[in-house]
C-alpha cells in the first residue's frame, strides 16, 4: 500500500518537474532552431552590430570591398558573413 502511494507521490513529482523545465527550456530551444537570415537590410545589418542606418552606411563606404552590397529583389543586402569577416579582421588588427 505504501509502495503504491510513494510510487505516485514520485510520479507526480517527476511530471512537475519536467513540466518545470520543459518551461523553462522550450523558448530557448525554439529560439535555436530559428533560421537566422543570411543576407541583412542595412538597417538590420546596422543593429548586428550596434551601429545605427546612417553609420552602418557610413561603414559600408569605408570598407566597400570587404562589405558589398547585394541587390535582392531590388533591395539593397549585406552577407552576414562578410561582417564577421570584418569585424574579425579588425579585431586581429587591434
Amino acid at each position: 500500500m505504501f509502495e503504491t502511494i510513494n510510487e505516485t507521490v514520485l510520479t507526480a513529482l517527476v511530471e512537475r518537474l519536467a513540466q518545470s523545465l520543459l518551461k523553462l527550456l522550450l523558448p530557448r530551444l525554439e529560439a535555436l532552431l530559428k533560421v537566422r537570415p543570411r543576407w541583412l537590410s542595412i538597417d538590420s545589418a546596422g543593429t548586428y552590430i550596434d551601429k545605427t542606418y546612417e553609420g552602418m552606411r557610413h561603414t559600408l563606404r569605408e570598407h566597400e570591398r570587404e562589405l558589398p552590397i547585394v541587390y535582392i529583389g531590388g533591395k539593397p543586402r549585406v552577407d552576414i558573413q562578410d561582417i564577421d569577416r570584418l569585424c574579425m579582421n579588425l579585431k586581429m588588427r587591434n
